[in-house]
């Protein structure tokens, strides 16, 4: 029999990170987050090599692009 109080944590259930979908291939398999920092580490560049993440530069303006597809190189906002 099952705890009553068993109450699983938030934690536990989880979903996926959020990733929009791209405008031109309508997909969001290739979808990376761009990354805007004044202090670029070596973890940074290291992700950067591996594909997970990109890195968009120093300052990031208002309009600036924070999702970027692998697939076509398309960059935009949500």
């Amino acid at each position: 029999m099952r705890d009553p109080f068993d109450i699983p944590s938030r934690k536990a259930v989880r979903r996926k990170p959020f990733r929009p979908r791209c405008k031109t291939c309508r997909t969001n398999k290739h979808i990376i987050p761009i990354v805007y920092s004044v202090d670029i580490s070596e973890e940074l560049f290291e992700k950067e090599a591996k594909g997970e993440l990109k890195i968009g530069g120093n300052c990031r303006s208002v309009d600036a692009p924070n999702w970027y597809c692998t697939c076509c190189g398309g960059s935009f906002l949500r």
